[in-house]
C-alpha cells in the first residue's frame, strides 16, 4: 500500500478471495480510463465494494435485504459510489456461474477497513496535534526573538554596557607591545 487511504488492487483480491478479473470488471464505471492497470483504489472505493459485495451474499443466501443503495456514512460522493455499485452488479451477473461470494472473507474485508479507517483517524488526529502545537510553540519564538531584536536594537551599546558597571579600558595592549619591541632592540 502507498499510502494509508489506499489498498493494492492485488490486496482487495487476496481480502475478498476473489479474482482479479471480478474486481477490475467492477471498477469499469468508475475508472474508465484504466481500470485494467490499476494499481490500487481508495478505502472509500474498497468499502463500497465490500458493502455491496456483502449484500449480495446475503441476497444468495437466501436472506431478505433491502436494495444496495450509497451509503451517507462513505466519503465517496453518491455518483462515484453508484458507479462502483453498478459495476460490481454487472460483473457479478457476467460471472455468476465461476464464482460464489463468501460472507466470512467480505465480513472480515469490511473490519479491515472499518479498523484501518481508526488507525487512519488516529494518525491524523495525532499528527495535526503535534503540528499545531510546534507551529504555537514557533510562532512564541519567533515573537520573543523579533522583541528581544527590537530591544537590543534600541539600546546603544556603552549605555547597555554601564547600566552593568562595564566601562570601556583604554588600551594598553599596544603601548605595552611597542615597549617590550623597544626593550628587545636594545639589546
Amino acid at each position: 500500500m502507498s499510502t494509508q487511504n489506499m489498498i493494492a488492487i492485488k490486496e482487495v483480491c487476496e481480502r475478498l478471495d476473489m479474482p482479479e478479473e471480478i474486481i477490475r470488471f467492477s471498477l469499469q464505471e468508475s475508472h474508465p480510463d484504466d481500470f485494467d492497470s490499476l494499481k490500487e483504489i481508495s478505502l472509500s472505493e474498497f468499502e463500497t465494494l465490500a458493502l455491496l459485495l456483502k449484500h449480495k451474499a446475503e441476497q444468495e443466501h437466501g436472506e431478505e435485504v433491502a436494495a444496495i443503495a450509497p451509503s451517507t456514512n462513505n466519503p465517496l460522493p453518491v455518483p462515484e459510489q453508484q458507479k462502483i455499485i453498478n459495476g460490481a452488479l454487472n460483473a457479478l451477473n457476467e460471472f455468476a456461474g465461476n464464482y460464489t461470494l463468501t460472507i466470512d472473507k467480505i465480513t472480515s474485508a469490511l473490519a479491515f477497513i472499518s479498523g484501518q479507517s481508526v488507525v487512519n483517524n488516529f494518525v491524523h488526529i495525532h499528527s495535526t496535534t503535534i503540528r499545531n502545537g510546534l507551529e504555537d510553540y514557533l510562532d512564541e519564538l519567533a515573537t520573543e526573538l523579533t522583541t528581544a531584536a527590537h530591544s537590543i536594537k534600541g539600546i546603544d551599546a556603552n549605555d547597555f554596557l554601564a547600566q552593568r558597571g562595564i566601562t570601556p579600558k583604554p588600551r594598553t595592549a599596544h603601548k605595552s607591545l611597542e615597549e617590550i619591541m623597544n626593550l628587545v632592540a636594545n639589546i
